[in-house]
């Protein structure tokens, strides 16, 4: 289900959005950002009663300045009988601007998942040195393991590498490592391991505005991985390790001052 709606927002959005990856990796995520606050702006727009609103946001304010002065006199009876008119009012509100929320909640996936896709890494340049790692059991220790030599590919560390193992916070596994670099072409590179009877393979891209996915599973216990540079906002905003990849950090914390900013401009409230 998660890769048939991943190929979608791609087959969907790459022709309308595939210019935007041209673009700093900055830029892209500021466009991307405000296309999020535009749709949410605009189906808000189309799915409420802007005028209701309006008046309900008055009368929130006015009842705040009533509780103001009825806590000035101590007057309980009136600062409860208030209170329990703004919740009524909050309700009202909630209830008006539900259903927008979910309409707008399918085409902010599909431009998410467009993104997860194609913003989250900057895309490999000719000549860019770049990792290859595969990921496996302990138990393979000492085992070989070989990339085979490709066309247009380098390897600047061979093309055989011993498995090894690592052990980072209690945690240990077999890696075997190669570093590599490759000419710019449109199609992608088919990278293909072969460890004790297995044949995995990993694609990845060279010189264009994409990249290929960073992981593959190839089956418990065996992963692969090209390492790419992840995109960070303005290049130093983090992400949450395990939680929030680098770029949806970058797009969140652009994408909720620029909802306001478009409601400004499009008079929405």
């Amino acid at each position: 289900m998660l890769e048939w709606w991943n190929d979608l927002s791609l087959k969907a959005l790459d022709p309308l959005l595939s210019w935007v990856l041209r673009l700093p990796s900055d830029g892209a995520l500021v466009l991307v950002a405000l296309l999020t606050a535009i749709i949410l702006t605009v189906v808000r727009r189309m799915g409420t009663n802007q005028d209701r609103l309006r008046r309900a946001l008055r009368d929130d304010a006015r009842l705040k300045e009533l509780m103001r002065d009825a806590r000035a006199r101590k007057d309980t009876e009136a600062l409860q009988r208030f209170r329990g008119t703004r919740s009524w009012i909050s309700m009202l509100k909630l209830k008006a601007e539900g259903l927008p929320l979910l309409l707008s909640l399918v085409p902010i996936a599909l431009l998410a998942t467009w993104a997860m896709s194609r913003l989250e890494f900057h895309p490999l340049h000719a000549d860019q040195p770049f990792e290859v790692i595969l990921y496996t059991s302990p138990s393979a220790e000492g085992e070989v393991v070989h990339l085979v030599p490709l066309e247009g590919l380098q390897s600047e560390s061979g093309w055989v590498q011993e498995v090894k193992v690592i052990t980072e916070q209690g945690t240990s596994y077999g890696e075997a490592r190669w570093t590599l670099k490759g000419m710019a072409r449109p199609e992608p590179y088919r990278l293909t391991v072969r460890m004790k009877g297995r044949t995995l393979e990993h694609e990845v891209l060279v010189g264009g505005p994409f990249y290929a996915p960073a992981v593959i599973d190839h089956g418990s216990p065996v992963l692969t991985e090209v390492k790419l540079d992840p995109v960070k906002l303005a290049g130093v905003v983090p992400g949450i390790p395990m939680v929030l990849p680098a770029w949806l950090v970058g797009y969140i914390v652009l994408s909720i001052p620029l909802v306001f900013v478009v409601r400004k401009v499009l008079h929405t409230v």
